[in-house]
């Protein structure tokens, strides 16, 4: 069972529902995976600077997904390309 609920964002459902289904299905394996065992470590997952609440990213080939830990929730709130990180982190803080 997992220890963390995973909600997304609706633009991060957007952003899923865009992506080819091979790569989407590697990102939500690996969202699974980060329901288990969500504290950040290894060398995909990296804390992000300049916001307020602990926020992270972790990749998947060449897609980020970005997201905050709060309390027992995982929000996923962004899944994009790596040309398209630095947008569409500007357009949350």
């Amino acid at each position: 069972m997992a220890k963390y609920v995973r909600e997304f964002d609706p633009r991060a459902t957007e952003d899923l529902e865009a992506l080819s289904s091979d790569v989407a299905v590697r990102i939500v394996r690996r969202l699974e995976e980060l329901e288990e065992n969500p504290p950040p470590r290894g060398d995909t997952i990296k804390r992000l600077e300049g916001f307020s609440v602990p926020t992270y990213r972790f990749r998947v080939g060449d897609c980020r997904a970005v997201f905050q830990i709060f309390g027992n929730r995982i929000a996923i709130l962004r899944v994009v390309h790596r040309s398209q990180l630095d947008r569409a982190l500007r357009k949350l803080l």
